[in-house]
């Protein structure tokens, strides 16, 4: 399975990552949990909450529980590969 950050999503994550590391004890929660959730995501790619239709694609999201963050993806079956959109 490849996993694929858009460019909305890479800026999203930078922003959060540094958001953390700036205003939190536990400095590398966010990118410790973003891992995981992609990790099961590659296991289990129709796991996340339908969210809304974009450009006749399906948009799931996924709440990573710790952070309280949400991961927007794509899952492309025919290609194997998730699209994470936002975070």
């Amino acid at each position: 399975m490849k996993v694929v950050l858009l460019a909305e999503a890479q800026r999203r994550f930078e922003a959060e990552d540094e958001w953390w590391r700036d205003h939190r004890d536990a400095k590398e929660l966010f990118i410790e949990e973003f891992a995981e959730t992609i990790d099961q995501l590659t296991f289990m790619p129709a796991k996340g909450q339908r969210y809304r239709l974009a450009r006749g694609k399906l948009i799931q999201r996924v709440l990573m529980k710790k952070t309280g963050c949400h991961v927007y993806y794509f899952y492309d079956r025919g290609r194997d590969l998730i699209e994470v959109h936002s975070i």
